[in-house]
C-alpha cells in the first residue's frame, strides 16, 4: 500500500497483458489506460518502427474501490497494466514480467484463435497469477450478420483449452480496440464509414453493435465491460512478505541532470521509504532513495505491489538496465543452487538431466546445467497427490511464496535421468519387484490398464542442481523458469520446459558441500555361486567382480541368492575375481538340493553420485 503525499490510500493491482504479437494488446492497453508511465505503450524506438512491442509497458487507470474489498484499509483502486510483448523471440521479457504480475488480461485475435505464443503465454500465467480474463479482440474485423454466433464459437474453444489449466471458467469479453466497422467499409468507431452515410450503412452499424451487444461486448469495443472484468479479478497480494526484506524489481531507468538516476519498477516484498539506503545487488553498491513517486506523483512510501519511480543519486544510468535494488546484504551472487521443480505439461519430448538450459530468473536468462532427482522409491504418493503437488507449486508461485519444502541436506535422494510429469517415475527394478510381490499377495489387482501403470510409478517431489555457466544474483528463494529457447526456429511447440522455485544455494566447485547431496543412484551387480562350503556357512562366488576391482568399499554388503538366502561379502579369494560369502545359519541348502537358478546371485546397492572422486566411501545399500 503506497503513502502518496496528500492522496488516497490506494491498492494497486498489477495486471500482465499476454498474447501472440500483433493481436493487438497494445491498441487495447491504450483504450483502458488513464495515466501513462515514462514506459507505455510502445515507447521504445524499435517498436514504434516495426509496429509490435519490444519491451515490458506500463500504464494504469483507476476506479473506486469495489464493495467487496470494502473492508481492507484502502480508498481507492488502481489496475496497473503492464504490457508484454508477444513475439516469440521475446518471451525472456514476457517472463522476466512475471513476478510483478497479480492477474492476466489474455488478449486472443478472434480471427486467428490460439496462437504459437498463446500455449507458453498461459503456462508463465499460471505461474504468475490467480486469475485470468480473456479479452476477445478484434471482433470488429468479423461480418455483422454472423458476428454473435462466431464470438461464441470461439469462446467455446477457448473454454475448451483452459479447462485443462487452473483458469476453468475464466470471463471472456468480446472487445475491439479500434473498431474498424466490421469490415463494412472505412472509417472508425463502427459506424460504417465517415460523414453521413446512407440508409443501408445506418443499420449495417446497427446490426454490428446489437451483435457486439449481444456477443458480451457491451457495444462496439466492450472496453466499459473488459474494465468490469478486470475489476472483479483484482485480489490483494498475499501478505506474508510485508514483513520481509525490501526486494524492488526495477524495469527502466534513466537519469535526471543535477538530481540523480530514476528507477522504475515495482516492490515486490517489504517496503521502500525516502530516505532509506537501498542495495544494488549487482553493483555491489549502497545508495540512499532521495525521493519517491507513484506515477508522476510524489509519494512518501511504497509497499509491496506499488509500481513506483525511485530517485537515487550517486548511479550512473548507462551501467544500469533494469534489475534489483534491496535491503542491504540480502541479495546473493552464487554460481549453483537447488531448486523445487516441476515439470510444464506442454512441453514435447524428454527434459533429461546433465543437459543445458536457459534458466529464467527475474530479467536474467543464463544458460544452466540442470541435475534432477527426486524422492526414493516407495516414499511418494499417488497420481493424485502428483496433481495436489502441481496446483500447489503454481499457488506458491503465482502467491509469489516460498516453495512448499522438503527439501534437507543429508537427506537422501534417487538420480533421474530426466524430469518426469504427472505421469510419474518407472520404478527401479528392485522397488518393481517388490511392488509386483505385493500386489500378488494381495487381491491380484493392479495388474494391467491405468492403475497398474500407476502401481508400476513413483510420484513425489522433484528437484533439480542447477550449474550456471556465469554467477547469479537474485533472491535465495527465487522462482526459476527453464527452457529451451534455442528451439524458437523449429516451429510452434511450448519452450518452456520446466518451473520451480530455489530452495537451497550450492557452489558446484565445492565437493564437499556437494557431498552433502544425497543423491544416489540405484546399482545391480550379480555373479554366481560356484562352491558351497560342507557346512553351509559360506560359499565362493565369482563374475561379481573383475580381478582389478578393489572390493573393500563392498565388504560386509548384502547379497542375496535366487532362493532368497542372505549372506555379507567376506572378501577376495584368490587373483582371478572370485571372493567369499558368508552365510548366517542355518546356512546356505546343500547343493543337491538347489534348482538351477538357485545359486544365482545378487548385489544391489546405491552409489552417490557427489563427493568427490573415487568409490570408497560412497556405496551403501
Amino acid at each position: 500500500m503506497a503513502e502518496p503525499t496528500g492522496e488516497p490510500c490506494v491498492l494497486n493491482v498489477n495486471i500482465g497483458v499476454m498474447g501472440h504479437v500483433d493481436s493487438g494488446k497494445t491498441s487495447l492497453v491504450a483504450a483502458l489506460s488513464s495515466t501513462l508511465s515514462t514506459a507505455a505503450l510502445d515507447k521504445h524506438p524499435q517498436s514504434r518502427e516495426r509496429g509490435i512491442t519490444l519491451d515490458l509497458g506500463f500504464s494504469a487507470f483507476s476506479a473506486p474501490l469495489p464493495e467487496r474489498l470494502g473492508g481492507l484499509p484502502f480508498e481507492a483502486l488502481q489496475i496497473t497494466l503492464v504490457d508484454c510483448p508477444g513475439h516469440a523471440s521475446l518471451i525472456r521479457t514476457i517472463v522476466g514480467g512475471a513476478r510483478i504480475i497479480d492477474a492476466v488480461l489474455l488478449v486472443v485475435d478472434i480471427t486467428k484463435g490460439l496462437q504459437a505464443q498463446t500455449a507458453e503465454c498461459l503456462v508463465v500465467a499460471e505461474m504468475a497469477a490467480q486469475r485470468l480474463v480473456v479479452a476477445l479482440n478484434k471482433v470488429d474485423l468479423l461480418p455483422p450478420e454472423g458476428r454473435a454466433r462466431a464470438v461464441q464459437r470461439a469462446k467455446k474453444r477457448l473454454a475448451a483449452v483452459l479447462a485443462s489449466t487452473r483458469f476453468a471458467g475464466a470471463p471472456m469479453v468480446a472487445t475491439s480496440a479500434r473498431p474498424s466497422g466490421g469490415g463494412g467499409g472505412g472509417g472508425n468507431g463502427g459506424n460504417g464509414g465517415g460523414g453521413g452515410g446512407d440508409a443501408g450503412a445506418a443499420a449495417a452499424a446497427a446490426a454490428a453493435a446489437a451483435a457486439a451487444a449481444a456477443a458480451g461486448g457491451g457495444g462496439p469495443d466492450g472496453i466499459e465491460n473488459l474494465k468490469a472484468a478486470l475489476l472483479d479479478a483484482a485480489e490483494p497480494r498475499d501478505g506474508a512478505a510485508a514483513a520481509a526484506p525490501l526486494l524492488f524489481a526495477f524495469d527502466h531507468c534513466f537519469s535526471v541532470k543535477g538530481q540523480g538516476t530514476v528507477l522504475t519498477g515495482t516492490v515486490l516484498q517489504g517496503r521502500v521509504e525516502a530516505g532509506q539506503s537501498v542495495e544494488l545487488p549487482a553493483l555491489k553498491q549502497t545508495r540512499q532513495v532521495k525521493s519517491i513517486q507513484m506515477f508522476r506523483r510524489p509519494a512518501r512510501s511504497a509497499s509491496r505491489g506499488d509500481r513506483a519511480a525511485l530517485l537515487v543519486p550517486g548511479l550512473d544510468a548507462a551501467a544500469l538496465e533494469r534489475g534489483l535494488a534491496a535491503a542491504p546484504g540480502s541479495v546473493p551472487t552464487f554460481r549453483g543452487a537447488v531448486a523445487e521443480v516441476e515439470r510444464v505439461r506442454f512441453y514435447a519430448g524428454p527434459v533429461p538431466s546433465r543437459a543445458k538450459y536457459h534458466v529464467i530468473v527475474g530479467h536474467d536468462t543464463l544458460m544452466a546445467e540442470a541435475a534432477f532427482f527426486g524422492t526414493p522409491d516407495g516414499s511418494g504418493g499417488g497420481q493424485d497427490d502428483a496433481l495436489a503437488r502441481m496446483v500447489q507449486a503454481l499457488e506458491a508461485m503465482s502467491l509469489h511464496r516460498p516453495a512448499a519444502g522438503g527439501f534437507s541436506w543429508g537427506q537422501e535422494y534417487a538420480w533421474q535421468g530426466e524430469l518426469y510429469g504427472l505421469e510419474g517415475r518407472p520404478l527401479a527394478p528392485s522397488a518393481l519387484d517388490r511392488r509386483r510381490q505385493q500386489q500378488g499377495g494381495g487381491d491380484g489387482g493392479g495388474g494391467s490398464g491405468a492403475d497398474g501403470q500407476e502401481a508400476e510409478a513413483h510420484f513425489g517431489p522433484q528437484w533439480a542442481l542447477l550449474k550456471f555457466d556465469q554467477p547469479l544474483t537474485a533472491p535465495q528463494d527465487a522462482a526459476i523458469i527453464g527452457a529451451r529457447l534455442d528451439l524458437e526456429s523449429q516451429g510452434d511447440s511450448c519452450r518452456l520446459a520446466f518451473y520451480g522455485r530455489l530452495v537451497a544455494l550450492a557452489d558446484p566447485g565445492d565437493e564437499r558441500q556437494l557431498a552433502r547431496l544425497r543423491v544416489f543412484k540405484p546399482k545391480e551387480r550379480t555373479g554366481t555361486i560356484e562352491r558351497i562350503a560342507p557346512d553351509g556357512a559360506s560359499a565362493i562366488c565369482r563374475g561379481m567382480f573383475k580381478k582389478e576391482t578393489d572390493v573393500t568399499p563392498f565388504l560386509g554388503a548384502t547379497v542375496t541368492t535366487g532362493r532368497g538366502e542372505a549372506g555379507a561379502v567376506e572378501g577376495r579369494f584368490g587373483g582371478s575375481g572370485k571372493f567369499r560369502v558368508a552365510f548366517p545359519p542355518p546356512g546356505l541348502a546343500p547343493a543337491g538340493e538347489r534348482g538351477p537358478g538357485d545359486n544365482a546371485l545378487v548385489l544391489r546397492y546405491k552409489k552417490f553420485v557427489y563427493g568427490g572422486k573415487g568409490a570408497a566411501g560412497r556405496i551403501q545399500q
